[in-house]
C-alpha cells in the first residue's frame, strides 16, 4: 500500500523531530562517547550540544554511579538485545551542568550498522513527579500522625473517665450503686482499648478483632482477682479486621457477654470453662460465639425481653451492627452474634 501524500522523512526532518522532543535523546557509540545530544537533553542537563559531542556519557552521571552505569551499558551491548526499558522503581540519577542531581527514567536501544554499534538513550526528567509524590506522602504522614494523636487523646480521656468512675464507686455509700458504676467503668475501658490499639497500629483502617478480644479477656479476668484461677478461658480467634464503626459495638457486646459469664455462670467457687470463637462465614459474615459450662440461665429466661441493662445493651448494639443474636440454653450455654463485615 502506497503512502500517497505523506512527506518523505528526510534526515533533516528527522533531526527536527528529535530536537523538538521534550525528553532527552542521547546517542553514543560503543565506547559510550556522545554522538547526538538533542535540544531536550540541552534543556534537561544544561549543556549545549556542541560542548557534549565526543564527551563520555559519564559526564551526565554522578561519579558514585558511573562505574555501575558503565557496567550496565556494557552488559546491554553484550546481551545482543535491541531495547531495554529501565524500570521507574530502579533509581536512575542524572547530573546537570550546575552539579545538581535529578531523578529520571530511561530506555536504551541499539542499532547495528556498518560503522559499528549506536546506542540511544531516551531519558525523562521526573523531578516534578517525584516531588509531587513526596508531597503527597508527607501529607499522608501528617494525617496519620494527627489520627494517631486523636486516638491517643480519646484513649486518655476515656481512661480518665474510667478512673473517675472507679473513685466514685469506692466512695458511694449505697452498696447497690457500686456495681452499676463499676459496670460503666468496664464499658468505658472496652472503648478505650480500641483507641489504644488504633493509636499503636500502623494501619488506621481497622482493629484486629483477635488482638482486641485477647486483651479485653485478659483485663476482665485480672479484674476477677484470685477467682480467675478457677475459670479456664479458651479462645479460637480468626485475625479479622473491624473498622471503628464495627469495633466499638463489637467490644461492648463482648464485654457484656464476658462479664455475664464471669459474674453469674460460676457461683459459690464453682470451676469451669469459657470458650470464645471468632470466625469468618460465607457472604462476608462474621460470627462471635461465647459459651460456658456454668449453671446456665434460669428456667423461663427470655433474653429478648430481659430487663437488665447488660442484655438491653447487647440487643441494641446487635441492631446497630445489623446482626443476629442467638442464645442456647443447653449445656454449654452459648450466645452467638452474627453480623456483616463492612
Amino acid at each position: 500500500m502506497k503512502n500517497e501524500g505523506l512527506p518523505a522523512l528526510s534526515p533533516r526532518l528527522l533531526a527536527q523531530v528529535i530536537d523538538l522532543a521534550e525528553d532527552a535523546i542521547i546517542s553514543v557509540d560503543a565506547g559510550q562517547r556522545i554522538v547526538l545530544f538533542n535540544q531536550g537533553a540541552e534543556r534537561i542537563f544544561g549543556y549545549k550540544s556542541q560542548d557534549m559531542i565526543g564527551k563520555h556519557l559519564d559526564a551526565l552521571i554522578p561519579e558514585r554511579m558511573a562505574k555501575h552505569h558503565r557496567r550496565q551499558v556494557t552488559d546491554f551491548i553484550a546481551s545482543g538485545a535491541a531495547t531495554r526499558q529501565k524500570s521507574e522503581r530502579t533509581p536512575i540519577v542524572g547530573l546537570r551542568s550546575d552539579g545538581t542531581e535529578f531523578p529520571a527514567e530511561a530506555s536504551i536501544s541499539r542499532v547495528d550498522s556498518g560503522g559499528g554499534i549506536l546506542l540511544t538513550v531516551i531519558l525523562r526528567d521526573i523531578s516534578q513527579r517525584v516531588a509531587a509524590a513526596e508531597k503527597i506522602q508527607q501529607s499522608i504522614r501528617e494525617k496519620e500522625a494527627l489520627l494517631r494523636e486523636i486516638h491517643h487523646r480519646v484513649k486518655n480521656n476515656l481512661q480518665v473517665m474510667s478512673s473517675l468512675l472507679g473513685l466514685q464507686a469506692r466512695s458511694v455509700q449505697r452498696p447497690d450503686a457500686r456495681p452499676a458504676l463499676e459496670d460503666s467503668q468496664d464499658r468505658i475501658h472496652s472503648m478505650a482499648l480500641i483507641h489504644d490499639l488504633l493509636c499503636r497500629s500502623p494501619d488506621f483502617s481497622g482493629v484486629n478483632a483477635a488482638d482486641y478480644t485477647v486483651q479485653l479477656c485478659d483485663y476482665r479476668l485480672r479484674a476477677c482477682g484470685p477467682d480467675a484461677n478457677r475459670i479456664r478461658l479458651v479462645t479460637d480467634l480468626a485475625p479479622i479486621s473491624l473498622d471503628l464503626d464495627s469495633a466499638v459495638p463489637y467490644g461492648l457486646i463482648l464485654n457484656e457477654l464476658l462479664a455475664n459469664s464471669l459474674r453469674h455462670a460460676f457461683p459459690n467457687g464453682r470451676a469451669g470453662e469459657i470458650r470464645i470463637t471468632l470466625r469468618s462465614l460465607p457472604s462476608k459474615k462474621i460470627q462471635l460465639a461465647l459459651q460456658d459450662d456454668g449453671v446456665g440461665f434460669p428456667d423461663g429466661f427470655n433474653w429478648q425481653s430481659a430487663p437488665s441493662l447488660g442484655f438491653r445493651l447487647v440487643r441494641m448494639l446487635a441492631e446497630e451492627l445489623k446482626g443476629r443474636l442467638e442464645l442456647s440454653h443447653r449445656n454449654p450455654t452459648a450466645v452467638r452474634l452474627t453480623f456483616a463485615s463492612r
